[in-house]
């Protein structure tokens, strides 16, 4: 019987251990912190309708791949993520926001005044905040 006990209590714990998505959160946030910061270095290279049109087409080449990563991952929590894990995740996600509101307000006037650069962005912005909404 404790063989048996013993036995269950192993396969149980191998089995938490299968269902880690540690990985794949890890994977995310540094695909998802590289996207971000080549949109960024797109639009302080050229702050213009022409850089934000670069940085819609950096993300467009990586939407799939990250929406994919993100659905894989978004709903896991408790024993499947570990809490260090989902914290580096929730500060990575706000870091990287940060730096798309950065740029935005280093570039704000020349956005503002170049063709539909503004628009541009803040749509570039929204499509972004899609993929990573719970």
């Amino acid at each position: 019987m404790k063989k048996i006990a013993l036995f269950l209590l192993v396969v149980f714990c191998l089995g938490l251990t299968g269902c880690s998505k540690d990985a794949e959160v890890n994977a995310f946030i540094t695909e998802n912190h590289a996207v971000i910061d080549e949109m960024v270095k797109k639009i302080d290279a050229n702050p213009s309708e022409d850089g934000v049109d670069e940085a819609q087409k950096a993300f467009d080449a990586k939407k799939a791949g990250l929406k994919a990563k993100w659905d894989a991952i978004k709903d896991a929590r408790g024993a499947q993520v570990s809490s260090d894990v989902q914290k580096k995740l929730n500060d990575s996600v706000t870091a990287d926001m940060k730096m798309l509101t950065d740029v935005q307000m280093k570039h704000s006037q020349k956005l503002a005044t170049d063709g539909d650069a503004m628009n541009k962005f803040v749509k570039l912005v929204q499509a972004y905040s899609e993929i990573i909404k719970p």
